[in-house]
């Protein structure tokens, strides 16, 4: 996985609307407010990553490993988070409406902070 800093994300995100971000280790960085919308994060790590008021609406994020990370209040509407790896990450006010949950493994704990979560 190559390592890019957050400079050379905004870099990214400022010179495309659906930044392809597949494979990258993003782990650590601070990323909150971010527009991911309709991003390619497919199998990234974003681990422990603080992505607080990110948009990522539409990101594809299919087996990303998101252990750890801060999504406190982010847009993750529609987005395909199948086989995400989520533990321990904060999830309080994210919005996973309509989201593809498909194989990813919420706790207890985790399903009560997020907006959108069908029971």
């Amino acid at each position: 996985m190559p390592d890019l800093s957050r400079k050379e994300v905004i870099q990214i995100l400022a010179i495309t609307d659906q930044a392809r971000l597949a494979g990258v280790d993003l782990s650590g960085l601070d990323l909150s407010g971010f527009n991911f919308a309709g991003a390619d994060l497919i199998r990234a790590n974003l681990s422990g990553a603080n992505l607080t008021n990110a948009y990522m609406r539409h990101s594809q994020l299919e087996e990303a490993i998101l252990e750890g990370a801060i999504l406190v209040n982010t847009n993750l509407k529609e987005a395909n988070l199948k086989g995400c790896r989520i533990k321990g990450a904060d999830l309080s006010g994210a919005n996973l409406t309509d989201a593809n949950l498909f194989g990813v493994e919420l706790d207890l704990n985790q399903k009560k902070q997020v907006i959108g979560l069908l029971s």
